[in-house]
């Protein structure tokens, strides 16, 4: 997942902002591997209009360029 973009929110919870394609190609590699998963796992894709996301707390920082001199 972080090799295509992916920031890790938590242990198991990514946030993930790309064009379609590499949704889509993600969604391919999710499903060559859905043969292996057990009934513990599972995985959520949401998708979310950014326009329309409200952020609290630390999540607001990473939409914002910050530049330290």
């Amino acid at each position: 997942m972080i090799k295509n973009g992916a920031i890790r929110l938590q242990f198991s919870v990514y946030e993930l902002n790309n064009t379609n394609r590499i949704i889509d190609n993600l969604k391919l590699k999710i499903e060559k591997f859905a043969t292996r998963f057990s009934g513990s796992d599972s995985v959520i894709i949401f998708d979310v209009n950014p326009s329309s996301m409200i952020k609290y707390g630390n999540a607001i920082h990473r939409d914002t360029d910050i530049v330290f001199f």
